[in-house]
């Protein structure tokens, strides 16, 4: 006598997310890539003290947004498309997780190119504005000094490099936990 009681839904445990991750974090990394050049093509680069609030919100939303929408169509297709339309709290965050690694890594690789060759002159124009932005505040040299040798290590690019990475990553588990908590379907419920 045949089982007719099987069921016939996908196993998560058998479907991978990397595929699904990669590409949307592939995406915005891209899309942080295309913002950093944007920045720089029209000297409004966010990191630096003279950018206006205003320029400096705006990279932020375009940013935050790109951020959100990779994380929430890689968990929207992996939970309709290779899922069958259920993802459970933990399967977004780890495609959240994924998506944001990818991301920080191309990040953090086209940090080091852009600091070497496309804008050599990166970390020291961000100490040069940095300085005159505290001898504008009223700091004594001794000040600007202590402040100075304790920026520069944020300007190294191993620290900018492992920064990419790190946000990327810290920024797809978020993202993924709050779209994850929204988009999660039981099995049952799909």
């Amino acid at each position: 006598m045949e089982n007719f009681d099987t069921s016939n839904s996908t196993n998560p445990a058998n479907v991978s997310y990397r595929n699904t991750a990669v590409r949307y974090g592939a995406i915005w990394g891209g899309v942080s890539i295309l913002l950093t050049l944007i920045a720089f093509l029209t000297n409004t680069d966010p990191g630096m003290p003279e950018t206006s609030g205003m320029m400096k919100a705006l990279y932020s939303v375009v940013g935050i947004g790109a951020a959100i929408w990779a994380v929430v169509m890689a968990i929207k297709q992996h939970r309709d498309r290779e899922l069958g339309g259920s993802i459970t709290l933990g399967r977004a965050i780890m495609v959240g997780l994924m998506a944001g690694l990818v991301a920080g890594a191309i990040g953090a690789v086209f940090m080091l190119l852009y600091t070497s060759v496309i804008n050599p002159d990166y970390a020291e124009s961000l100490k040069a504005a940095m300085q005159a932005q505290w001898e504008a505040q009223g700091m004594s040299e001794e000040q600007i000094e202590m402040a100075g040798s304790m920026s520069g290590w944020f300007t190294n690019p191993v620290f900018l490099f492992i920064s990419q990475i790190f946000s990327g990553t810290l920024a797809g588990i978020f993202f993924g936990l709050i779209a994850g908590a929204i988009m999660k379907k039981d099995r049952a419920s799909a």
